[in-house]
């Protein structure tokens, strides 16, 4: 990389771990691109907008970092065994759902989380914002495995969407009510949480 990219590379992170910071600390309304300017010790206004072009933009790209973009989830969900079988099918649907539910548990993550619930009623374009990172790339990738399952004749014809809301729903109450509702202390539900969704969800895909 050259030094010129380099130097832009350490500048969208400096703003963007600065945008988290503030974020998780005041809230997306209470933050201004000021407060993120000068906490990434960056004078310039016009080097924040060569970046994101708003303060939407940059509070996705936060989310972003937060959930399914993650360097690791996102090489691990692009490389999910090919759907052939029932058991390749399950495998799949497995390692999604654990990829979600292990993103929810996130402490930042349901800090966000609790922002983006309080805050929804003032600003409805976080919860727009919000649908864009796992919620509907989660419910795309489950839907897509099914359709495949479909495709390969390995289940009948079922409502993939509705199936896909029911399994991500389901880890979902996991983070809502184990820690966003209660107030308690983040505590990550353990993996088989989802596998045992998962295998709920197989169970009812086999009767069709």
């Amino acid at each position: 990389m050259k030094p010129a990219s380099k130097r832009s590379a350490h500048t969208r992170e400096q703003i963007q771990t600065a945008a988290r910071r503030l974020f998780l600390q005041h809230g997306y309304l209470a933050t201004s691109t000021d407060a993120i300017l000068a906490e990434a010790g960056i004078a310039s206004k016009e080097t924040l907008y060569r970046h994101y072009a708003s303060k939407e933009e940059l509070f996705v790209d936060v989310l972003g970092q937060l959930t399914l973009e993650q360097p690791r989830v996102s090489a691990t969900l692009s490389h999910l065994p090919a759907v052939h079988d029932r058991v390749s099918l399950r495998q799949s649907l497995i390692i999604v759902a654990r990829e979600i539910l292990t993103l929810m548990a996130q402490p930042d993550y349901l800090t966000l989380l609790r922002v983006i619930i309080s805050e929804a009623a003032r600003f409805p374009q976080l919860g727009t914002l919000f649908r864009s990172t796992v919620p509907e790339r989660g419910l795309g990738i489950i839907t897509r495995i099914l359709q495949q399952a479909r495709e390969q004749q390995l289940i009948g014809v079922v409502d993939s969407d509705a199936i896909a809301h029911m399994l991500l729903g389901g880890l979902l109450t996991y983070a809502l009510f184990g820690t966003v509702f209660t107030g308690d202390a983040p505590a990550a539900p353990p993996l088989e949480r989802a596998d045992a969704i998962v295998d709920i969800v197989m169970q009812a895909i086999a009767r069709c």
